[in-house]
């Protein structure tokens, strides 16, 4: 029975019918799934094999509330001005297009951590976003969109100079976006996603539009023209 949840999952989160209905149906089939899986403590879920583990998470997330999300800005140094005075961007891909939308993140602390010396911001979205993801997440599950860009989402300052001296900081991003498993890097948090192929990988180490540190994800990656692609992912 375990394994026909399983492949019932993996099911949803692979393959579409572009159909609305069905996406809905989809939706709920994803959440009945979960259920069970939700209710075991942390320590069992992440003592099941990798690739059961990244099924339910990305399932998990799917259906996940965007109010329950926390995101941490970690600096080496104090953010200059206005930490509070963030938002971060939710998009996916229809077709030809990116559909985006801007949502404001709310300061919900900040602190110097003893034990690494680092300046951790921890933020909340603000419950608009969940109108863009519950359509986001119909628009994948009828099979019409591609699946949310979750390793996109970071924390940015509508203030240019602001977002400037936060990116040379060497500032990266902890994702707890499932409360339940703590705050995860990127390379951690990326690995937990089952729709990441190779390519997605590459692309995203190699996009520009992800200005914090990748290191975690991507190790040092770089294009030299007479050799191609150099990578350690």
């Amino acid at each position: 029975m375990r394994l026909k949840r399983i492949l019932v999952l993996i099911g949803l989160l692979s393959v579409g019918t572009g159909c609305s209905v069905v996406g809905k149906i989809s939706e709920a089939t994803l959440e009945a799934g979960t259920i069970g899986w939700q209710l075991q403590p942390v320590s069992v879920r992440t003592s099941y094999p990798e690739f059961i583990q990244k099924v339910y998470f990305t399932a998990e997330l799917f259906t996940s509330e965007t109010t329950d999300w926390e995101i941490y800005l970690v600096t080496k140094e104090p953010l200059p001005d206005q930490p509070d005075n963030a938002y971060i961007e939710l998009s996916y891909q229809k077709g030809d297009e990116m559909v985006a939308g801007q949502f404001p993140l709310t300061l919900v602390s900040q602190h110097l951590e003893d034990s690494t010396t680092a300046y951790r911001y921890k933020y909340k979205l603000d419950k608009q976003a969940q109108a863009f993801f519950s359509e986001g997440m119909q628009q994948r599950l009828s099979r019409r969109a591609k699946t949310m860009r979750f390793n996109y989402l970071q924390p940015l300052f509508y203030s240019q100079a602001t977002q400037q001296q936060i990116t040379q900081m060497d500032a990266y991003v902890e994702y707890a976006l499932l409360p339940d498993y703590g705050p995860l890097n990127l390379g951690e948090f990326m690995r937990k996603l089952s729709f990441l192929g190779d390519d997605d990988w590459v692309n995203f180490c190699l996009d520009s539009h992800y200005i914090y540190d990748k290191t975690s994800a991507c190790g040092e990656v770089s294009i030299n023209e007479q050799m191609g692609l150099s990578n350690s992912l």
